[in-house]
């Protein structure tokens, strides 16, 4: 069996391209569901975020990379050429580190930011909904946890719950000297959106509007900020009175037109608009860019309010890292330990086969005994066997651990001919 992963992130590609892979909720089951079914794979996660796209899979055979991109871009109806030099690839125990550093925040845009915790154990229990995760993908993605919640508990890499909101909000923060007085349209009612809200609300906001698909689901968090709610088809009606229109939903295809920001500017009298889309795919359309005095902001535009964040943490990133390879190499251990049961339970067989066909050679010179005294012997040629295999199951069990277990378990394999190859 082979563990591989195929994904991009923020660091391999731009926002247009993240969006264009991204799984939604109504998408997510459908995505595993084929993986584990036409495509074939013994096992799967995806892994869907803001900042990257990553399928989690254990195969047969080399060729699980290969067959992953081949979904990636079937699924989405991407050509896989364009798609390729944004793509990377992982196997082995490299899934392993990658999965680590991801979930305790160091590969992401904001470094020791709090989400991507619970979007790692989310992407895994969506993975066991759909029956698509098994033995070897529960035990990473668990190991995966417990390694992200040592680094925000034993480090400060988390210190502040950074995340994307916090980095939205610094930025709106930079474009006004105050934010006491502003007027902020959040749209969207999600996790990131109440995230924003608290750091508005932190920051001195003056005013706060929610709008939401689902309206009793803005009309709760406008109320948690003493906020004001309104209908998402409605937006249109307030984007004149706004200063700062900050966007995160889940919605596939964009919430604000060009034609929607170019009529409300008529009523603005050249005040400038500024507006923060942090969904992936995104909510704003990028057009609204060449509209005079909008300023518009996407999620890769935060890199530059996130570079301090960076260099503040370098330190802990380092101790992370040694959190990560650490639980990388007792994963290791456990892979190696997975061959050490069917070799034992082989090597068992091949001896009671052994013992089997000793007893059917001596039918006839055995004749004589009676059926106590056979079942004596049988008896001790089981035990004899049974003693003689029991220190070389014990010392497998030890060099399955190891570093170099395979290597050593694939001799022993050669050695007692038990990899099904024909003796010589």
């Amino acid at each position: 069996m082979q563990l591989v992963t195929i994904g991009l992130n923020h660091n391999t590609a731009p926002v247009e391209i993240r969006e264009q892979l991204a799984f939604s909720d109504g998408r997510l089951d459908a995505g595993l569901q084929a993986l584990v079914g036409p495509c074939d794979f013994l096992e799967a996660t995806i892994l869907s975020t803001c900042n990257r796209s990553e399928i989690y899979a254990v195969c047969e055979g080399d060729d699980g990379g290969e067959r992953i991109r081949r979904f990636l871009a079937q699924e989405h109806g991407l050509d896989i050429d364009q798609l390729q030099p944004c793509l990377y690839e992982l196997t082995g125990t490299d899934v392993a580190i990658h999965l680590f550093r991801v979930a305790c925040g160091i590969d992401s845009l904001v470094i020791g930011e709090s989400q991507i915790l619970g979007q790692v154990r989310s992407s895994l229990e969506a993975a066991q909904h759909s029956k698509a995760a098994g033995l070897m993908l529960n035990e990473l993605f668990q190991r995966a946890l417990k390694v992200g919640k040592r680094a925000r508990t034993e480090t400060d890499i988390g210190r502040g719950h950074l995340s994307i909101s916090t980095a939205a909000v610094e930025l709106a923060s930079r474009i006004f000297d105050r934010l006491d007085g502003k007027c902020a349209l959040l749209i969207g009612a999600g996790e990131m959106m109440t995230l924003t809200a608290q750091y508005l609300v932190d920051t001195g906001v003056g005013r706060m509007i929610v709008a939401n698909r689902t309206p009793e689901r803005a009309a709760e968090l406008a109320r948690a900020f003493s906020g004001e709610a309104l209908a998402l088809e409605d937006i249109s009606l307030q984007m004149h009175d706004v200063d700062i229109i900050i966007s995160s939903t889940a919605a596939p295809g964009f919430v604000i037109h060009a034609q929607m920001i170019r009529d409300a500017m008529h009523k603005r009298r050249g005040r400038p608009l500024f507006m923060i889309d942090i969904a992936v795919p995104r909510d704003i359309d990028p057009k609204v860019r060449d509209l005079d005095n909008v300023f518009l902001f996407d999620i890769d535009d935060l890199e530059e309010v996130v570079r301090s964040n960076r260099q503040e943490r370098e330190h802990e990133i380092g101790k992370v890292e040694i959190l990560a390879e650490q639980e990388r190499a007792e994963f290791d251990q456990w892979l190696n330990s997975l061959d050490a049961g069917p070799l034992i339970k082989a090597l068992r067989d091949r001896a009671e086969q052994l013992r089997l066909d000793e007893l059917q050679r001596w039918t006839t010179r055995l004749a004589h005994l009676s059926e106590e005294d056979r079942t004596t012997v049988e008896s001790m040629l089981r035990g004899y066997a049974n003693k003689l295999l029991h220190e070389p199951s014990v010392q497998i069990k030890k060099l399955a651990g190891t570093n170099d277990g395979y290597l050593q378990l694939e001799i022993i394999r050669r050695v007692f001919n038990v990899d099904g190859s024909e003796s010589t």
